[in-house]
């Protein structure tokens, strides 16, 4: 495991037989994600992080609805995260016995029950912050509003080049306080904001 790529074939039974698909346009430099659509708008994620300070090592899943995989998840409170694994040290082992964790929780139904819970959180939240309302007021009709208007083509969706457009023509139909907001935001920021969610669609 010297070389961090590596560390997604320790997870290859999770996407051969567990169908969970690889975002790598997401993926940072010591971090991994893995995605698996649910139900509707909900995700499970698997992060894997090798840090390069200390060679430390880190597991954990996450359910919820769409979003990009990273440390982003934690702003909200229908995330709901579970710590798989933590080592100190080098061990040869640890990612491959994270993967049995999960395939034990996933078998023993824990994705659906951690839905259940994303689900609630997501209607009447614990915590209702600023990104709570910026997800469920503005990040998550766009992208529902793209994905009506690609026809939900996942080829489309997949490709960034393919997909700006219809962003584009999205923005431009809005008025209001959604077109105020991400005007505010800018144009790059705003499709690279909705296409991530778009791609993870995709996969």
């Amino acid at each position: 495991m010297s070389e961090f790529y590596s560390v997604v074939n320790e997870f290859d039974t999770l996407i051969s037989k567990y169908d969970f698909k690889s975002p790598k346009k997401l993926w940072y430099d010591n971090m991994i994600a893995l995605s698996k659509h649910i139900d509707d708008i909900f995700y499970c994620y698997v992060i894997a992080r090798v840090y390069k300070q200390d060679g430390s090592l880190e597991t954990n899943l996450w359910v919820g609805p769409v979003d990009r995989p990273d440390d982003g998840l934690e702003s909200l409170s229908a995330h709901i995260k579970v710590e798989i694994g933590y080592n100190k040290t080098l061990d040869e082992n640890f990612f491959k016995d994270c993967e049995s964790r999960i395939i034990e929780m996933i078998e023993g139904g824990a994705l659906d029950s951690l839905m259940q819970k994303s689900k609630k959180e997501l209607a009447n939240p614990s915590e209702k912050n600023r990104a709570y309302e910026v997800y469920t007021q503005f990040t998550l009709p766009f992208y529902k509003m793209v994905l009506t208007e690609a026809n939900n083509d996942k080829k489309i969706l997949n490709n960034k080049k393919k997909c700006q457009p219809i962003i584009e023509k999205v923005l431009a139909a809005m008025d209001g306080e959604q077109k105020e907001f991400f005007n505010k935001i800018g144009l790059k920021e705003t499709v690279d904001l909705i296409w991530e969610l778009c791609y993870i669609y995709s996969l």
